[in-house]
C-alpha cells in the first residue's frame, strides 16, 4: 500500500475472516452441487461428491451460525444496508451499475451517489441473506430428517434447494467476476481490509460522508 495515500477500514477482520470460511465451504458446494445435478461420474465418485456435499454444507452452516452470535451488530448493520431502497437504487439498475457502457463501449457513466455497498451488491447480499437461509434449512432437511418430513414437503425442500442453488451460483461468478475487476476492494476483503479514500469517496460517497469519522492525529 502507497504511503502517500490516505487508508480507510472497510471490511474488519471479523469480516474478513466470515468471508474465507464462506468462499472455502460454497465454492466446493457450488462444484458438487453442480456435479450432483448433472451426475457426469460413475457411482463411487458421486458418492464421494455427495460426502464432500454434505461437510461443506456443515462448515458453511457453522460459519454462518457463529458469526451471527459473534458479529451480531455486523449482521444487522448487512441486512439493514441489503434492504434499504431508495429512489437511487432504481437509477443505478436503469444503467446497470454502468457495466455494461465500461466493458462494451469504454465508456464512464455518471452514477447515483451510493452508500458502502451499491445496488448490485445489496441485491447480492439480499439473495445470499433469503437464498442461503433456504439453503441451508433444506439441506439439513434434506440430509438429515428426510424420513420425518410430511408428505410433500421433501419434495419443495428439494425444489427450493436446487434454484436457489443456482442462482447463488450464477450470482457468484457475477460477483467474482466484478470483485477482481473493482480489485482495490477484492484485495480488502481478502488482505488488509482496507480501500483508498479517495476510491471510497468515488464510489460510496453516501458512506463516506454519513458513517466514517475523522480522528485528529
Amino acid at each position: 500500500m502507497s504511503r502517500n495515500q490516505t487508508w480507510i477500514l472497510k471490511h474488519p477482520w471479523s469480516v474478513r475472516s466470515f468471508h474465507y470460511l464462506l468462499v472455502l465451504s460454497f465454492i466446493p458446494l457450488a462444484i458438487t452441487g453442480v456435479a450432483l445435478y448433472f451426475k457426469p461420474f460413475d457411482q463411487s465418485t458421486m458418492n464421494l461428491y455427495m460426502r464432500i456435499h454434505v461437510v461443506t454444507g456443515v462448515i458453511l452452516t457453522l460459519d454462518a451460525v457463529a458469526y451471527f452470535i459473534i458479529g451480531f451488530d455486523r449482521v444487522i448493520a448487512f441486512i439493514k444496508r441489503s434492504f434499504s431502497f431508495s429512489a437511487n437504487d432504481i437509477k443505478w439498475f436503469s444503467v446497470l451499475g454502468g457495466y455494461p457502457q465500461k466493458f462494451l463501449l469504454k465508456k464512464k457513466v455518471t452514477l447515483p451517489p451510493m452508500g458502502k455497498y451499491n445496488s448490485g451488491q445489496k441485491l447480492f447480499g439480499v439473495c445470499v441473506l433469503i437464498g442461503g437461509t433456504i439453503l441451508i434449512a433444506t439441506g439439513w432437511g434434506l440430509w438429515a430428517f428426510p424420513h420425518i418430513l410430511p408428505h410433500g414437503t421433501g419434495s419443495l425442500f428439494g425444489t427450493l434447494h436446487l434454484v436457489f442453488g443456482w442462482i447463488l451460483i450464477l450470482f457468484l461468478l457475477v460477483h467474482v467476476f466484478l470483485g477482481i475487476y473493482m480489485f482495490d476492494d477484492f484485495k480488502a476483503m481478502f488482505l488488509h481490509g482496507k480501500i483508498p479514500y479517495e476510491e471510497a469517496k468515488e464510489i460510496a460517497p453516501i458512506w463516506v460522508e454519513r458513517e466514517l469519522m475523522k480522528v485528529e492525529r
